[in-house]
């Protein structure tokens, strides 16, 4: 049994869940650790105890504090669960650079806020980061890099990207999935169109034009920003040779489009109207995230959501935003 530290039970640590009887649904990192049978929850961490009596009805034997601080000097701890705002994530990971039985620091996207928190972590600790990309850990997006990777629709024609609230927000789960399809492109050139409404005044939503390079290929890739008051949406479309597929999340589905004759207009091609769907199981990803840290430890599964790969997202912001 691995023993799990959380500090903050807000949203994505506790409050997404309210029904912890439904084992089909997983989105707090509590809940996934009630389902997850290689793990126990042995601390909490908040600076008020508003929701404690929720863990505790599924925890009673948990331990709450106030201050991570007295975690430091817990020798029977293994993954220390960071889901706290991202300006205090630095310091925290730090303080936890001499714990001698911790094995892994999980932790809410993105990592930092700058590029010097990122120059400025030891080794030691750069090695023991898993960070939260859900996407990463679903099977069918898995799937789907390996058949691009071997090129199996042919080459790129366009990337285009619909997203709302803010670019690092929001579109840092759009950046994310472009390096971890593909292999962290390097990127040629990248012009900001516009923005609109972001997260904050300090996140905006803009419209970009990047242009990436994959495979001795360049492709053109575009961020198109909307207003998330508006609505919600998070959408990525590759436009392939020889097929179109669109990742929809409000649907948790990757949709595969064949190109096929035109029935009215024989010399030309469309894309058939139906598609072939495969699931990106939502709801239960964050299980998923545990199940792969589980591996992660017993040395049976690489880490597919590293230190290294936020470098790339955190380097790939950066780029795109150099005229902002």
């Amino acid at each position: 049994m691995l023993n799990v530290a959380l500090i903050g039970i807000g949203n994505i640590g506790l409050l997404y869940d309210d029904e912890f009887e439904n084992t089909q649904k997983a989105l707090s990192h509590i809940k996934a650790i009630y389902l997850h049978k290689k793990f126990s929850l042995k601390y909490v961490v908040d600076i008020d105890d508003t929701h404690l009596q929720i863990v505790k009805n599924i925890f009673p034997n948990v331990l709450f504090y106030n201050d991570y601080a007295v975690l430091k000097d817990k020798s029977d701890i293994d993954i220390v669960v960071i889901a706290t705002p991202t300006n205090t994530h630095f310091s925290i990971i730090n303080d936890f650079q001499n714990h001698k039985s911790l094995k892994i620091l999980f932790i809410e996207k993105p990592l930092f806020n700058s590029s010097v928190e990122y120059e400025n972590l030891t080794e030691q600790l750069k090695s023991k980061i898993v960070v939260n990309y859900l996407r990463r850990f679903d099977k069918n997006i898995n799937k789907l890099k390996k058949q691009i990777s071997n090129n199996k629709f042919g080459t790129v024609q366009k990337i285009v990207i619909n997203y709302c609230k803010g670019i690092k927000n929001n579109g840092s789960h759009m950046i994310d999935m472009i390096n971890f399809l593909f292999n962290n492109p390097t990127i040629i050139s990248s012009k900001i169109l516009s923005h609109t409404r972001g997260f904050d005044k300090k996140d905006l939503t803009y419209d970009i034009f990047i242009q990436i390079k994959y495979q001795n290929q360049l492709i053109p890739l575009y961020f198109l920003g909307l207003d998330h008051t508006l609505y919600n949406t998070i959408e990525q479309n590759i436009y392939f040779e020889n097929k179109i597929i669109k990742y929809i999340n409000s649907k948790s589905a990757i949709e595969y489009y064949d190109i096929v004759p035109d029935k009215n207009f024989n010399q030309y091609k469309i894309s058939s109207h139906t598609p072939k769907m495969k699931k990106v199981k939502t709801t239960t990803l964050m299980l998923e995230a545990y199940n792969s840290i589980y591996k992660i430890i017993h040395n049976k599964k690489r880490n597919l959501s590293s230190y290294t790969d936020e470098l790339a997202n955190q380097n790939f912001f950066e780029t795109i935003l150099k005229e902002s």
